[in-house]
């Protein structure tokens, strides 16, 4: 993956939703996707973890892979039936992949890997009818880092007018489960700080500004919420605890949501929120981890780290996302 120096904020009138509070009532089931290096030290392998939303959970599955390829940043769509992740055979480039979880089987378009070239960091909507990634240097874009969003209806990409440009990356894709809102982020020059967190609305075609979220330093690795009002991220600016640190914005009310018990004085990162804003999954580098990264799950309802036996090995587990099981 490549470092990249980070500048832009695109400036448009943010539209905002009604804010979207953690959900009141009992604990809902988890499903939990993540990359994990446990069972093969060079190559990771997607697996999924079921967690009843209070103490207990278990590992209920995985991709099937071959040697020397590793699979990695899996996302569920809302409604369970599909995964997206990014892939990549040793010697080869990286590519987008779709797992059907039912049938337990590859269902990629074979419109979406013609490139020669990288591609990673997939998001998906709650239907599993949109899918964003970014992709370097792909024939019809710009020579470096795109955001491209493509439809499985049509087997075609859509516009996406004001997000990519032609001399700056735009990369880290998330789409909420709604589909109207595409997170990502850019290195254009007129932004707020290194990295910059930009919202496109599919609806009105714009793109959203945001800078009371983003700092003079590297904002990443957006998620959304269903309605695109709640936008977690990782962050290293100077206020955290340590290191880079989570962070939770409501567009809505223009601040920033607690998280107590989130961050720590080492790295924490690549976070996901669930769909309904109650639970955020992150990787944390603490050192009373089970390995180097561990992946830990957050009830926002609760205000705290949830147990979750089984989920991290004692090598590294990363990449993780969260939905609500229907």
């Amino acid at each position: 993956m490549n470092r990249w120096l980070l500048l832009l904020l695109i400036g448009c009138a943010p539209f905002f939703v009604l804010a979207q509070q953690p959900q009141e009532g009992s604990p809902n089931r988890l499903l939990i996707a993540l990359s994990s290096y446990r069972d093969r030290p060079k190559h990771a392998q997607i697996y999924f973890y079921e967690h009843d939303g209070v103490a207990q959970g278990k590992i209920v599955g995985n991709v099937p892979t071959v040697s020397n390829r590793q699979d990695y940043h899996a996302i569920l769509s809302k409604n369970s039936k599909l995964c997206v992740f990014a892939s990549e055979l040793e010697n080869e480039v990286s590519k987008i992949f779709l797992w059907d979880m039912a049938d337990k089987k590859l269902v990629t378009p074979p419109a979406i890997n013609t490139s020669k070239n990288a591609q990673l960091h997939p998001t998906i909507n709650s239907d599993g009818t949109l899918i964003a990634y970014a992709s370097w240097d792909k024939p019809g874009a710009s020579q470096r880092w795109d955001v491209m969003l493509f439809e499985f209806a049509s087997k075609k990409y859509l516009d996406v007018p004001g997000v990519n440009s032609t001399r700056y990356d735009e990369r880290m894709p998330a789409l909420s489960a709604d589909g109207r809102w595409l997170a990502y982020v850019s290195n254009q020059k007129d932004g707020v700080g290194a990295a910059d967190i930009y919202l496109y609305d599919r609806q009105n075609d714009k793109v959203a500004a945001l800078p009371e979220l983003n700092s003079p330093l590297a904002d990443l690795t957006p998620s959304l919420s269903a309605d695109g009002n709640l936008v977690a991220f990782a962050s290293d600016r100077p206020d955290g605890m340590g290191g880079r640190d989570i962070y939770l914005y409501d567009r809505a009310k223009k601040n920033f949501l607690p998280l107590p018990g989130v961050n720590s004085i080492a790295n924490e990162q690549t976070p996901n929120l669930s769909p309904d804003g109650r639970y955020l999954v992150f990787v944390s580098e603490r050192i009373k981890g089970d390995g180097e990264r561990d992946i830990y799950l957050y009830d926002r309802h609760a205000q705290k780290l949830l147990p979750t036996p089984g989920l991290n090995s004692k090598r590294d587990d990363i990449d993780p996302c969260v939905i609500v099981l229907e």
